[in-house]
């Protein structure tokens, strides 16, 4: 699957609905550009933008589900959006107990500054197991009105999440 783009200035229309929308959920690869590169800045940018529309419709509930790559750069960009937005809160979605032990030292430690700043923490499970990653995805569409994707590539966990948004019939915002 190629890179799917949506152009937020021709959601006008959307911005009016009544619909009131009370949570989103992110879903992304773990793979980003590289940080510092005009690609990742690109990036930021429109997630930011995707938070503030969200916000916008009325989400203050922001589920992440503490992956590394996406998830972590939308929790961080969630709590950012708190400064001047305090009512948006980060609720972390994570498949078990010991989710991040692998990650990175950088990324452990931008998890646990995650998880002490967020709203609500879920563990699914106390300990891995084969499928703990898909029950992780179906939660985090199960508790939104909307799913915000950065998706490049399928077949992948963030297709297999977005397949799961568009099957409950939630709108999915690509960025």
């Amino acid at each position: 699957m190629g890179k799917i783009w949506y152009d937020f200035p021709d959601m006008e229309e959307d911005r009016t609905k009544n619909t009131a929308l009370r949570a989103a959920c992110f879903t992304g690869h773990r793979e980003l550009p590289r940080a510092g590169s005009a690609a990742f800045a690109h990036l930021k940018r429109r997630v930011r933008a995707a938070i503030a529309l969200a916000a916008e419709r009325g989400v203050s509930r922001f589920y992440s589900g503490g992956a590394e790559g996406f998830d972590l750069l939308c929790g961080q960009l969630v709590l950012e959006a708190q400064r001047t937005r305090p009512q948006l809160q980060l609720m972390l979605v994570l498949p078990y107990t010991g989710h991040g032990e692998q990650f990175s030292k950088g990324d452990q430690r931008e998890l646990a500054r995650q998880k002490e700043a967020a709203e609500e923490v879920v563990y699914l499970s106390t300990h891995y197991f084969p499928g703990c990653m898909a029950l992780r995805n179906r939660q985090l569409v199960a508790d939104a009105d909307l799913c915000i994707a950065y998706l490049t590539h399928a077949p992948s966990g963030t297709a297999q999440t977005v397949g799961f948004a568009r099957e409950k019939g939630i709108e999915v915002l690509y960025v």
